[in-house]
């Protein structure tokens, strides 16, 4: 697996949690296309994400040094 620097920072992403959020995201539009004929829409994204991501409860956490309070997807 590779791993590379996200551009400005020493963070790193890599090709398998990639491919997994990959398929998470794939697994997340396949439900609302079955339960509503549509694809999630950018406050539904924005809302999921900061569900998940701001979970404060150990050990599902998903980040350590705080938890997400808002998500904002730019959209074009």
């Amino acid at each position: 697996m590779g791993w590379w620097k996200v551009a400005g920072t020493e963070d790193v992403v890599g090709d398998v949690p990639l491919d997994a959020i990959g398929a998470a995201v794939s697994r997340v539009v396949a439900e609302y296309e079955a339960a509503f004929g549509r694809r999630p829409t950018k406050t539904e994204w924005e809302a999921l994400l900061r569900t998940v991501l701001g979970n404060e409860h150990e050990p599902t956490r998903p980040m350590d040094g705080g938890t997400v309070k808002r998500v904002t997807l730019d959209v074009t």
